[in-house]
């Protein structure tokens, strides 16, 4: 059985290595802010979402990203039922744990193993009639290619078939009757090939047994006190069902696999009903995103706002509108805490959960896919530090030379501003038209104004030059516009504030 909710072709791998990049970018990005509301304080929900987010980070691929959207719009109109899957799937998984206690104390006897075995298969069968019950009054609900070919799968390998068989070998293995055993005879008169037979399955009554006619047996009874015997005569009954104790053992573990498989796959979807109930609740408009193919270079947003910021306010933050059809380069200048980082994580965000298959913070978005996300934000400074701050961004760029590839996206937040104003700007346009000449697209945010007033001079035709507004009165509205660089960050505005007009 395959559950197949999160790829068309395989199963999700919940211990896959993440890319490499993955720690800086969930910190710049502050993905831990997501992640936390995602879970609800649930650690395996925490573990499921981080690793959905950490694949993310590499490259997307349409098909899955499809897959995904189509099952994930199938979760949120069926928010209930998804739920009420999940939570029968962890009850199943849960119910294991009052079989360990026994299996663990005399797990070295194949006898008790397999009594184990066949009690917590039997436990597991009444959870996948359960589950069998439940999905087949889904059937026909649930549009998506993913819900559709779990509950198909449910249907032909559980069929009402599989349960009479398997209960019919479960009450077998009980071995009610006794057990029933053969044997030859090898070197020193030590036994052979033992063999398990599974008999008749019923006990004949005393007047059947008068009156039949067999060959002789041959039969030897234990005193009451043969401890040795006993011993002898226990083990080998082991000795002639541990291969069967095994099988159990694997069967038993073979069901527990998929219904963990399950809890893992449905948990992704009930994490993104935990976010977009939040959201939803704080205002946030929400939608299911447009994706192009990798290098179409299309970027168009409406409403698009940081669903981090409004998970810390708590209530809508400022949005912004942006259109950047056919552009490599997105460039965001203006006033200083004017929105700039906000809308630059925004974007950053916007695609992780596009390439994660999940909804975006926006009325509509639009995006290329991307061979990777890679982040490249100003650091506070730090006292372990063994050089100074630009041998450490510089440290940090090599490192993402390395790892990113024509079709990636890389996101700047005022790089090489801890350096003069011209060697951070040559720096910069460095670093933007090499990444540009290997087909990188880039969005960056800086505030040194020689390296922006020479991308919006010498690539007009192809960056988006977008500068945060500043109102008359100093104030920030938080919104960025079209428009040029200017020579100020405006930042006698925030001394102001601070220490009053002088």
């Amino acid at each position: 059985m395959k559950a197949h909710l999160l790829f068309p072709d395989r199963d999700f791998d919940p211990k896959a290595d993440p890319p490499r990049q993955w720690p800086v970018v969930a910190q710049d990005l502050e993905v831990d802010t997501l992640l936390a509301v995602m879970a609800q304080e649930d650690p395996f929900l925490l573990d499921v979402a981080a690793r959905a987010l950490m694949d993310a980070c590499g490259a997307g691929d349409g098909r899955v990203i499809a897959y995904r959207q189509a099952a994930l719009r199938d979760a949120l109109d069926h928010a209930d039922e998804v739920r009420a899957l999940y939570d029968l799937v962890v009850e199943a998984i849960d119910s294991r744990k009052k079989h360990l206690f026994g299996m663990g104390l005399f797990g070295r006897y194949p006898s008790f193993n397999l009594r184990g075995a066949v009690e917590l298969l039997q436990t597991f069968v009444q959870y996948l009639r359960r589950l069998r019950q439940q999905t087949d009054s889904l059937i026909g609900r649930f549009q998506s290619e993913a819900f559709g070919a779990l509950f198909s799968s449910l249907q032909r390998d559980i069929s009402d078939d599989y349960f009479e068989a398997v209960q019919e070998h479960l009450e077998t293995l009980r071995f009610r009757h006794g057990v029933l055993l053969s044997a030859g005879l090898g070197p020193g008169n030590a036994g052979v090939g033992y063999v398990l037979h599974a008999g008749t399955g019923s006990r004949p009554g005393w007047l059947a047994r008068l009156l039949h006619q067999a060959p002789p047996e041959y039969t030897f009874r234990l005193a009451e006190r043969d401890e040795a015997g006993a011993q002898a005569l226990s083990e080998l009954v082991d000795r002639g069902i541990n291969d069967v104790a095994n099988a159990m053992a694997q069967a038993t573990d073979h069901v527990l696999s998929f219904f963990e498989l399950l809890r893992a796959e449905l948990g992704f979807y009930v994490a993104c009903l935990n976010l977009h109930c939040k959201l939803t609740e704080w205002g946030v408009a929400l939608c299911l995103p447009e994706f192009h193919p990798m290098g179409s270079q299309s970027l168009e947003a409406r409403a698009l706002c940081d669903p981090t910021l409004a998970l810390t306010l708590k209530h809508a933050p400022v949005s912004n509108d942006v259109t950047a059809n056919g552009k490599s380069l997105l460039a965001v200048t203006g006033a200083n805490q004017g929105g700039k980082s906000t809308f630059l994580r925004s974007v950053g965000l916007a695609q992780l959960m596009l390439h994660a298959g999940m909804f975006v913070a926006a009325e509509h978005y639009a995006g290329e896919l991307a061979s990777g996300i890679y982040t490249h934000y100003k650091r506070e400074e730090d006292a372990e530090l063994q050089g100074g701050k630009l041998d450490e961004e510089l440290e940090r760029m090599s490192e993402i030379a390395d790892l990113i590839r024509p079709g990636g996206l890389w996101l700047s937040n005022e790089s090489f501003a801890s350096t003069k104003e011209r060697e951070g700007s040559e720096l910069l346009l460095q670093v933007v038209d090499a990444l540009r000449q290997r087909g990188i697209k880039v969005a960056l945010v800086t505030h040194l104004f020689e390296a922006a007033h020479h991308l919006q001079r010498q690539h007009a035709q192809e960056a988006l030059m977008l500068r945060a507004e500043r109102r008359d009165d100093g104030s920030r509205s938080f919104k960025l516009e079209a428009a040029q660089a200017l020579h100020t960050s405006f930042g006698a505005d925030l001394y102001a504030e601070v220490f009053g007009q002088s």
